[in-house]
């Protein structure tokens, strides 16, 4: 997914540099194509990434959701985690609705640390597995302190109207064993403690 979305990312970007960003839509695949044999290669990459991807994408799916779940189960049992969010936890103020709608929950988890943005930073800097990012898909676990990439520009007044605190943490749950992503967290959680 990353290296599919990158890839069209970059021949968007250099459309519009080569044509302006007047252009109309219509013609700019076959121009950049015609103009270039390396462009054609890439594409041709990019459409066997694609299928290869969309090979497993049912097997994936369904491990990311098994992972979180049990990542969620965690979750809740630690004493420093004021909330955890998760569809898929009968805690979750939405579980009966999830239920009828979907068929499973997902891999993104909100949890809330106590202590505030200083024990978040605490926690999210002491991850070795899971990576630090702003966007939160992958196959690896990522992790986003949302009050400041993502809605850095709202009030803490509007943040908190969206329950998104100084202490609120995103996780979205990748394919790596549970058990070395729970090991990560526990270490995490005991780092941002001290």
């Amino acid at each position: 997914h990353r290296d599919l979305h990158l890839s069209i990312r970059r021949q968007r970007q250099m459309c519009i540099r080569d044509r302006g960003p007047g252009h109309p839509l219509e013609g700019r695949l076959h121009d950049m194509v015609r103009a270039s044999p390396v462009l054609l290669l890439d594409m041709q990459v990019d459409a066997r990434v694609l299928r290869k991807g969309l090979e497993t994408l049912e097997l994936r799916v369904r491990q990311h959701c098994r992972n979180a779940r049990e990542i969620a189960d965690f979750l809740e049992g630690q004493s420093c985690i004021s909330k955890v969010l998760y569809p898929g936890l009968e805690s979750h103020p939405h579980h009966t609705l999830a239920k009828k709608q979907k068929t499973d929950f997902g891999r993104v988890l909100t949890i809330e640390i106590e202590g505030g943005k200083e024990q978040a930073y605490r926690f999210v800097n002491a991850l070795s597995l899971i990576d630090i990012a702003n966007n939160l898909g992958d196959t690896k676990s990522l992790v986003t302190h949302p009050a400041t990439p993502t809605h850095q520009r709202l009030s803490p007044a509007e943040r908190a109207g969206l329950g998104i605190t100084d202490g609120v943490v995103r996780i979205s749950v990748g394919l790596e064993d549970p058990e070395d992503i729970k090991e990560d967290i526990a270490a995490a959680l005991h780092a941002a403690r001290v």
